[in-house]
């Protein structure tokens, strides 16, 4: 039964989720809003950068804890984003509320999070989660053209930004505003790592560029008959200045 409730939650993530949820009843809230927001971004950052995760246990493991934690972080702001309407009360805050609906604002939250699901079903969930810099989707960096990648860079990333702008913009979100600047910063952090390949290796531009050297410099290989052929010319005019070359 451990061995299960392990492999499909993790024993550190419940004892991790459960302090928190512990402090954050009997404490506060925002304590369990700052243990469980932005943990997912921190393994993203580290995992791209050391690439640990080489065997397919240990990826699964990673995998299941970044979207875990993902899917708190999007209840915690889905709950203070929502409930007012509800509630009519600023989560924790106690201050009452009347939220009127921000069309602008929820647009954005929509389309941004559509346009990140797409960009997640362009890539696929190994490819949207380092499968390509794990070695376990077998592809290069720019193997999807299609929607949302067509359309603008970095789509995984921008929109869910797009997003969070959208849940920044409602007026009762003014006391939560302080969440919400963790989480863009953070993912801005990442996509900059992801556009220079920043990691404990050799940038994949770099590699491209040494690979476009070598076939530049490239010559006919000894089988092919070109090499043995040319050489074999050279040394014949070597012997015998007034043979013409082939």
């Amino acid at each position: 039964m451990a061995d299960m409730i392990d492999k499909a939650i993790g024993l550190v993530n419940i004892v991790h989720i459960g302090s928190a949820a512990a402090l954050g009843y009997l404490v506060d809230y925002r304590i369990f809003v700052c243990m469980t927001s932005w943990v997912h971004y921190c393994k993203y950052i580290y995992q791209y950068y050391w690439r640990t995760a080489r065997t397919l246990p240990k990826y699964a493991a990673w995998k299941r804890d970044v979207l875990l934690f993902k899917t708190i972080a999007l209840l915690n702001l889905a709950y203070i984003y929502g409930s007012p309407y509800f509630t009519k009360m600023v989560p924790i805050y106690e201050t009452a509320v009347e939220p009127e609906m921000d069309y602008i604002g929820l647009g954005m939250v929509v389309v941004g999070y559509f346009v990140s699901i797409s960009a997640t079903q362009a890539l696929g969930v190994n490819g949207t989660y380092f499968g390509i810099e794990l070695g376990f989707v077998k592809a290069d960096y720019c193997f999807v053209n299609g929607f949302p990648y067509n359309v603008i860079p970095h789509p995984m990333i921008l929109s869910q930004i797009f997003a969070l702008c959208g849940v920044f913009k409602a007026a009762h979100v003014e006391a939560w505003r302080w969440v919400l600047v963790p989480h863009v910063v953070l993912y801005l952090t990442h996509m900059t790592q992801e556009i220079y390949d920043f990691h404990n290796g050799t940038p994949w531009y770099v590699k491209a560029k040494q690979e476009e050297e070598k076939k530049s410099k490239w010559s006919p290989p000894p089988w092919s008959g070109g090499g043995q052929r040319a050489s074999a010319d050279k040394a014949a005019r070597g012997r015998n200045p007034s043979l013409p070359p082939r």
